[in-house]
């Protein structure tokens, strides 16, 4: 049995899965979720020019997958600083792994 302490995380691999993975999602989403927010805000962004017309279909997908790619990237890089910090005072994560 070999134990490993898992003692920093590598922020830019976080930010680069976790935006991945929210970007495919936020596609979908986007894509097949109707559109964005309620009848009363599409409503008023219908009366922006420009931007309402592209909140609706495939151009709106790729935005929200954008922005939940953005988003969730760096929430999840603020959770790794964390991690990064407290593993430095406390001691990181162990875990057992087996040697067959």
């Amino acid at each position: 049995m070999k134990r490993i302490e898992f003692k920093s995380i590598d922020l830019a691999s976080v930010f680069k899965l976790f935006a991945g993975m929210s970007f495919v999602i936020g596609f979908i989403v986007g894509l097949f979720g109707g559109g964005f927010g309620g009848e009363q805000l599409q409503h008023q962004l219908r009366n922006v020019p420009f931007i309402g017309s592209m909140l609706n279909g495939f151009i709106g997908a790729i935005l929200f997958g954008l922005f939940s790619a953005v988003v969730s990237g760096l929430a999840l890089c603020l959770q790794a600083v964390l991690y990064n910090v407290f593993a430095m005072i406390f001691g990181g994560i162990e875990i057992d792994i087996d040697d067959k």
